[in-house]
């Protein structure tokens, strides 16, 4: 999957950013993969929390949000924005 300078290969796991590999853990890999596939779409950190860790999983509470952090660091600021009051969506991925 394509998404401006940002490239997801869902089958090993991989990323690149501006044409260099970008390390992720499998739920960072995940949770990004789940934005970029709906790029119009905000989620909100209780339906991105039951798609990363479903049901009766003991999750904390700022999970997302530690993990929407290390993709803004690893990747770019812009990776994924904040809707406030609602949640989160993919960002700007073009240079």
């Amino acid at each position: 999957m394509i998404l401006g300078d940002l490239v997801l290969n869902p089958e090993s796991l991989g990323a690149t950013w501006q044409g260099q590999p970008v390390q992720l853990q499998r739920l960072e890999f995940l949770l990004l993969l789940q934005l970029a596939e709906n790029s119009q779409r905000v989620f909100s950190r209780a339906q991105l929390e039951e798609s990363l860790y479903g049901w009766g999983e003991g999750v904390e509470s700022n999970s997302i949000d530690v993990h929407v952090h290390h993709l803004r660091k690893k990747i770019s600021p812009n990776v994924i924005k904040t809707i406030r009051g609602v949640g989160y969506r993919i960002g700007d991925l073009a240079s």
